[in-house]
């Protein structure tokens, strides 16, 4: 709806169910035709406001009202869902001793660290020389239940086909979570 050009696995895409309700598709293969936008929800809040969808989709369409907050719940759910499969294929490390010895002989995909952390927890394992992709969108509890634990705080996630899919949707979540604290910050 902002007219970028990306590759299409980096948007998120909208469809329009049989009863004309706009629905955020977030497996990418429901069928019919498509809206794509940036995972910014400020933009999604504006093309809800201005009634964009029913432009985009050349039709009157009904826009749920929580379409904002079930577009981020999908999102984190299908996070959550990808790393208990990178889990099952062993290339998810799990807490700050096991995190600390898999990077010194690894390089990870990425790095979760528990965004209700204390301060000095989470950023104990960064180095200055550390260039990976660092994600703080998850609670303790939410990395948690990914290991059979309580809480977590630190995650490794090393590379293979599921932990790449998990890289993008983590990143299509963080970039909706950013967007939506940068326009309140």
């Amino acid at each position: 709806m902002t007219k970028e050009t990306a590759n299409r696995s980096e948007f998120l895409r909208f469809v329009v169910s049989p009863d004309h309700v706009v629905c955020f598709d977030v497996s990418q293969k429901l069928p019919g035709r498509g809206v794509w936008m940036k995972p910014d929800r400020r933009i999604l809040e504006k093309a809800i406001q201005k009634k964009l969808f029913s432009k985009a989709f050349k039709e009157t369409v009904q826009i749920p009202s929580d379409l904002c907050d079930e577009t981020e719940r999908l999102l984190r759910q299908k996070c959550l869902d990808l790393m208990g499969l990178v889990r099952k294929s062993g290339r998810l490390v799990f807490g700050f001793e096991s995190v600390k010895k898999a990077l010194s002989v690894e390089k990870p995909l990425l790095l979760l660290e528990a965004f209700d952390a204390a301060e000095n927890g989470r950023n104990k394992l960064l180095r200055p020389k550390d260039d990976f992709v660092i994600c703080s969108c998850f609670s303790r509890e939410e990395l948690g239940q990914i290991s059979g634990q309580d809480t977590q705080v630190h995650v490794a996630v090393f590379s293979g086909k599921i932990s790449e899919e998990l890289k993008k949707t983590i990143l299509k979540l963080t970039a909706f979570i950013n967007s939506k604290k940068n326009e309140k910050g």
